[in-house]
């Protein structure tokens, strides 16, 4: 059985994926870049462009719905807001068509090398040591990867 022309597992897993990206969206303001696009690739067989540009369609409703509840409760802070739509919306167009002149497998190395370096990033400090030898190896595999095994 097939329901928009995919399977009903695939349909099923794909709705569980939107909730986890729902929850984390709301709970850690991430969800379509963090969870989708990876979970996509490797889960679903997208490209690393199909997948970027499915989980960007999926985060409007989504960061409505969070920003509207966020806003409920007095949490947004609406002139910042107003002050980076105007840069990120235009930022976006830029970004959407640098992202589609790169080749896919530099795209993807992109992605994975931004997943790292925000993880260590946002690590509390103290373990920031012990997070720096990882991200160390992390980022010397991302450049073999990149350079080497071409």
């Amino acid at each position: 059985m097939t329901v928009m022309g995919l399977p009903l597992w695939q349909l099923l897993a794909l709705v569980i994926l939107g909730g986890v990206a729902g929850v984390s969206s709301g709970l850690l303001g991430i969800g379509g870049g963090v969870i989708m696009v990876p979970a996509l690739v490797v889960l679903f067989g997208l490209t690393q462009h199909a997948a970027q540009g499915t989980a960007l369609a999926v985060m409007i409703p989504t960061a409505l719905v969070g920003a509207y509840t966020y806003a409920s409760e007095h949490k947004v802070n609406v002139p910042a807001a107003i002050v980076m739509v105007v840069g990120s919306v235009i930022a976006a167009r830029c970004g959407a068509g640098l992202a589609l002149a790169l080749p896919r497998e530099v795209l993807r190395t992109l992605f994975a090398l931004l997943m790292v370096v925000a993880a260590v990033r946002m690590m509390p400090r103290g373990t920031t040591g012990e997070m720096s030898m990882l991200a160390g190896v992390l980022l010397v595999a991302v450049a073999v990867r990149l350079f080497v095994l071409r």
